[in-house]
C-alpha cells in the first residue's frame, strides 16, 4: 500500500507523462503540470527539484513498464509469431490513446536526445533494450533451424523496431491503425523472407 506520499509522486508522473507525451517536454509548462494534477508548486517541487528531474522520472517510470510490456508481450509458437505479437500489442496500447501522442520514448528521442545527455541516456536503454529482445528471439530461431539469414539478427532488430517506430508516428499523423497495420505486414514478410 503506497503512502499519501507515494501516491501523490505516482499522480504527478502519470499526469506529466500524458501531457509530455501530448506536447513535448519543452511545450510544457511546469503551471500545465500543476493544473493537471492539482498538486501545488511546493509539492510538486518537493517530489521532483525542477522539471527537468521530472521529464527523467517520467522517462524511467515509463521505461520500466515498457520493459514489463515488451516482456509480456513476446507469447507464441516462435520467433515470428513472438515478435508479432509484441508488434500487435504495441499497437493496441496506442489505439487506446486513438494514436494521439504516439510514442513517448519516439518523441522525447527526437525532442531531447541532442539537448540531454541524461535524457539520452534513458532513450538508448529503451531503444538498446527492444533491440535486444527482438534479436535474441531472432538469434533463438537461427540457432533452432541451423541457417544463416541474409541479414543478421541484430541488423533485423533494429530494422523492426525502426518500422514499427514509423508506423507509430504514420498512425498518430492520420489518427487511425491502418498505417501501422501496414507496417506490421511488413515487418511480417521482412522475418518471414530474410
Amino acid at each position: 500500500m503506497q503512502t499519501k506520499g507515494q501516491e501523490t509522486r505516482s499522480h504527478i508522473l502519470q499526469e506529466s507523462r500524458r501531457l509530455f507525451t501530448l506536447q513535448g517536454f519543452h511545450n510544457t509548462s511546469i503551471s500545465a503540470i500543476i493544473a493537471a494534477t492539482g498538486v501545488k508548486k511546493g509539492n510538486l517541487y518537493y517530489h521532483f527539484p525542477s522539471k527537468k528531474e521530472l521529464g527523467l522520472a517520467v522517462l524511467i517510470d515509463a521505461r520500466h513498464e515498457f520493459f514489463d510490456i515488451l516482456e509480456q508481450s513476446m507469447v507464441g509458437d516462435g520467433a515470428a509469431e513472438r515478435i508479432l505479437y509484441s508488434c500487435n500489442s504495441i499497437m493496441t496500447l496506442m489505439e487506446e490513446t486513438d494514436f494521439v501522442g504516439g510514442c513517448l520514448f519516439g518523441n522525447t528521442a527526437l525532442e531531447m536526445t541532442d539537448l540531454s545527455s541524461r535524457f539520452g541516456r534513458v532513450i538508448r536503454d529503451v531503444f538498446s533494450h527492444w533491440i535486444r529482445l527482438i534479436q535474441e528471439e531472432l538469434e533463438r530461431e537461427e540457432t533452432a533451424t541451423e541457417r544463416i539469414k541474409r541479414l543478421s539478427p541484430e541488423t533485423m532488430a533494429i530494422a523492426i523496431v525502426a518500422i514499427l517506430e514509423g508506423g507509430i508516428m504514420l498512425s498518430r499523423v492520420y489518427q487511425d491503425k491502418k498505417s501501422m497495420e501496414a507496417c506490421i505486414r511488413s515487418i511480417e514478410e521482412l522475418i518471414r523472407n530474410r
